[in-house]
Formats: structure tokens, C-alpha cells, sequence
């Protein structure tokens, strides 16, 4: 386009109907850059997510709803997968993606383990001595040890119990002394009327009970709980 100037013809500046744009003053400043609203501060997204579903699943263990630990890491990689299909357009794969090779770690590793000794609930009860081993060990699940109705011999007896993920519970004799130590990586440890939780918790079984045969504990958790009682 063109205007015309005293009757002549004058080239006009490239307008909004131009090949170039509208026209701009090289001294004026143009518009402010544009915020970068890539993935950034997303990665913690799949942590946060995993931290929200290990409290939910530590209240309803505490409040004696019975768990399926063997179904959590399948049915979290199958949450993770749907998230990550779902919310892959807003960036927010980043963690969830990592999340999710560490539970499938998990997840083989778990299942390379014995099935008996992995995972599920196992609720044994003692009523010989020669039934009772030296030690029991569970990956993730509810593991009680019933010695209630065991005659343990003179002496001092040793028991070693590990639950991975879970709960621990061993319920001793009544006339049997009691020692030894009850610790978790995170979770809460109950004594007979001690209790400890949180990060760390621990108690020290000190000669708890009559005088006779005594039991030395050796209790462990990574997360989860640990009950001693009669």
C-alpha cells in the first residue's frame, strides 16, 4: 500500500496487512519476554505423591485395618503408569518416571525372594520349644509370633525377628523374663507400656517380666510397627 504526497506516490511503511508486521520505533522497547513454563519444579510431584501414599497406608495400618503388603508396589506402578499417561502433556512425568523405575526395582527384587518369606501375612503359633527358630524374617506383611503357650528351658533363649515393610508382633510367655532390643528404620515400636515412633524409634527390653527363663529379643523393622506383649 501507498500513500500519496503532493500527487506522488509514497512508499508506505510495512502495515498489519505487510509481510513484516506492524510497524515498531527501533526506540521503543517491545513486549517483556515470556515466562518459561516448561517442567521446571515438577520432579518432586511423584515424591510428594509417594509420601501422601505412605501415610495414608501407615494411618490405616495403625488403625488396625488389615493390608495387603504384597498388592502396594503393583497397585503403586499401576497408579504411576495412569498418571504418567494422563499427565504427561503437563510436564509432570519427571518424578513420577523415577518413582516408578524404583518401585519396578523393588518390585523384581521382591518378587525373586521366596514367596513365603517375602510377602503376605504369617501368623505362627508356638506351642513346643523345638518348633521355635532361631530367627524369622518377612519382607512386607504382618508377621506374629505366638510363644504364649511355649515352656521355654532354663537359660536364656535368643530370637531374632525382621519385618521390611510391616508390622511385627511377638507375644511372649507369662512366666519368662524378657531382654533385648526392638528398633525401626521409621515407624513406631511398642514395649509392653513403652512405646517410641517416628524416625528412628527404639526400646530396650531390660529383664521385663518375673523372674525364670529368659527370652532375648532381637527385633527389627524398616517401616512399619513392632508390638512385644503377653
Amino acid at each position: 500500500m501507498s500513500i500519496t504526497e503532493y500527487g506522488v506516490p509514497v512508499p508506505r511503511p510495512d502495515g498489519p496487512d505487510g509481510p513484516d508486521g506492524p510497524h515498531r520505533d527501533p526506540a521503543r522497547p517491545g513486549p517483556p519476554p515470556q515466562p518459561d513454563r516448561g517442567p521446571r519444579g515438577t520432579r518432586p510431584v511423584g515424591w510428594g505423591l509417594a509420601l501422601i501414599g505412605a501415610g495414608v497406608l501407615w494411618i490405616l495400618s495403625l488403625a488396625g485395618v488389615d493390608i495387603r503388603w504384597d498388592l502396594v508396589v503393583p497397585i503403586a506402578l499401576i497408579g504411576i503408569g495412569l498418571l504418567l499417561a494422563i499427565g504427561a502433556r503437563w510436564g509432570t512425568g519427571g518424578g513420577l518416571l523415577g518413582l516408578g523405575i524404583v518401585l519396578t526395582i523393588v518390585a523384581i527384587v521382591t518378587a525373586a525372594l521366596p514367596v513365603t518369606a517375602s510377602a503376605g501375612d504369617r501368623d505362627l503359633t508356638i506351642t513346643e520349644i523345638a518348633e521355635l527358630e532361631p530367627s524369622y524374617s518377612l519382607g512386607a506383611g504382618n508377621l506374629t509370633l505366638d510363644l504364649r503357650d511355649v515352656e521355654l528351658p532354663p537359660g536364656t533363649t535368643e530370637l531374632a525377628a525382621r519385618v521390611t515393610l510391616g508390622e511385627l508382633v511377638i507375644q511372649v510367655p507369662d512366666r519368662v523374663a524378657v531382654t533385648g532390643q526392638a528398633s525401626a528404620t521409621i515407624g513406631e515400636v511398642v514395649g509392653f507400656d513403652r512405646t517410641s515412633g517416628g524416625v528412628g524409634p527404639s526400646i530396650r527390653l531390660a529383664g521385663d517380666g518375673p523372674d525364670g527363663p529368659i527370652l532375648e529379643l532381637d527385633l527389627r523393622a524398616g517401616i512399619g510397627r513392632i508390638e512385644v506383649t503377653r
